[in-house]
């Protein structure tokens, strides 16, 4: 009996010690963004070999240092969350792979993420979504009063971080389906218009890869008077609404742009790009994730919080194999075929 109480109490603290972990998850988001905003894995990275304290303080570019808060920041983020390794004999920092990822050269979308989705714009709607779950408007809505896309119009700043995220994951993931599945994705097609492209990071991948294709960008006029590049010749900038009408073309790519939508809006934007191409050859390239909650076989911590993301922000959402071919068959195509690309990415090609 005393054994089986030991057993118990041991499982009742294991459970208190997660549900801490949860509650104070805020935590180690605040600590991340604090780390990449300090650039400290940029300091590691450009000095090659690991650092002590006092030299990852001196690259700081910051006028002062509290030395007590910085140890105790770089305890916890090498302790609780590993972000960087500690050699005890001494004293000096290293990166991880963990850390890597957090480079601020441009290639990957990480930094950015983090900049652009740790803000308090962003975090503000979080506290209603309990109210927001007999529903009505988005949590978004109800903590900001307009919508995700109203807010970005009216702040420069935060449109501005918003584009660059976005712009971030679409040459990461981009390249890759240009580099490795461009040959027969992108055959025979002479023109593609990206649908809601925002500072034209996809287009510019596919003209540069293949410049015998017209390239041309859609999306709402702050977007796109708001892109310092456009000037650029290789691709086409069009103000518009893609509820309303797409530019013609053999082929619209609709990247990370349906996510964000419920299954109404998804259709109507479908049937508006149904519309842009031909009837006889003519397809829609859809770039998203494809939702398996398959522990053993897909990370659907990334799947489960990305949808999260969407319920509360702009009121779309992730979607499974079967609702990707339910909703494009509702918007009248005639079939629709599914890549796994990435983890978070499939392409997903519907033929009208």
């Amino acid at each position: 009996m005393e054994k089986e109480m030991e057993q118990q109490m041991g499982e009742i603290m294991a459970a208190r010690k997660l549900i801490s972990k949860y509650a104070h998850g805020f935590m180690e988001s605040m600590a991340l963004k604090c780390v990449v905003e300090l650039g400290i894995v940029d300091i590691l990275h450009k000095h090659t070999k690991p650092m002590t304290l006092q030299e990852l303080a001196s690259g700081l570019s910051l006028p002062t240092v509290d030395m007590n808060r910085f140890q105790r920041l770089m305890r916890f983020v090498v302790h609780y969350m590993g972000l960087f390794t500690l050699d005890n004999k001494n004293g000096t920092y290293g990166l991880t792979h963990c850390s890597q990822c957090l480079l601020q050269d441009g290639e990957s979308f990480m930094p950015p993420m983090i900049l652009h989705g740790i803000t308090d714009w962003m975090i503000g709607p979080w506290y209603s979504l309990s109210k927001s779950i007999q529903g009505g408007p988005t949590p978004f809505e109800m903590y900001h009063g307009v919508n995700c896309w109203d807010y970005l119009a009216s702040h420069p700043d935060e449109n501005r971080m918003f584009n660059e995220g976005q712009a971030a994951i679409t040459r990461e993931i981009i390249g890759v389906i240009v580099r490795q599945y461009g040959s027969w994705l992108f055959e025979g097609i002479g023109s593609i218009v990206d649908v809601g492209g925002g500072n034209g990071a996809a287009a510019k991948k596919i003209v540069k890869k293949f410049p015998n294709i017209k390239c041309t960008v859609l999306d709402l006029p702050h977007v796109i008077r708001g892109n310092s590049e456009k000037s650029n010749s290789e691709v086409e900038w069009v103000e518009g609404d893609m509820f309303l009408s797409v530019p013609h073309a053999d082929t619209i790519l609709l990247k990370y742009i349906l996510h964000d939508w419920g299954d109404d809006d998804c259709v109507k934007i479908l049937q508006r790009c149904k519309e842009a191409i031909p009837s006889e050859g003519g397809k829609v390239i859809i770039v998203e994730m494809v939702v398996e909650i398959n522990p053993a076989e897909t990370d659907i911590s990334t799947m489960l919080t990305t949808d999260m993301f969407m319920m509360v922000n702009t009121g779309g959402k992730e979607r499974t194999k079967e609702e990707w071919e339910k909703l494009i068959r509702n918007a009248g195509f005639s079939k629709c075929k599914i890549t796994p690309v990435l983890a978070i990415a499939s392409v997903i090609e519907a033929y009208a």
